[in-house]
């Protein structure tokens, strides 16, 4: 059983937003502007992103303890 762990959830989140902030400003710089859509996904999706990471790093660091 996989269980949270917040430090490894908020350290991934943290990248997570940094990369979407990124990413925002990128859409922003080519298309002039983002969509009402497009930030509404974006504050859906950073999350579960975020967290399907924080499990494959929990995952990966039970299962091969040693490397």
């Amino acid at each position: 059983m996989l269980d949270f762990v917040p430090s490894v959830f908020f350290k991934v989140l943290t990248v997570a937003v940094a990369v979407a902030v990124v990413g925002v400003a990128i859409s922003i710089r080519v298309y002039g502007s983002i969509t009402v859509r497009d930030t509404v996904g974006t504050l859906i999706c950073i999350p579960l992103a975020a967290y399907l990471v924080h499990l494959w790093i929990v995952y990966a660091r039970d299962r091969y303890p040693d490397e």
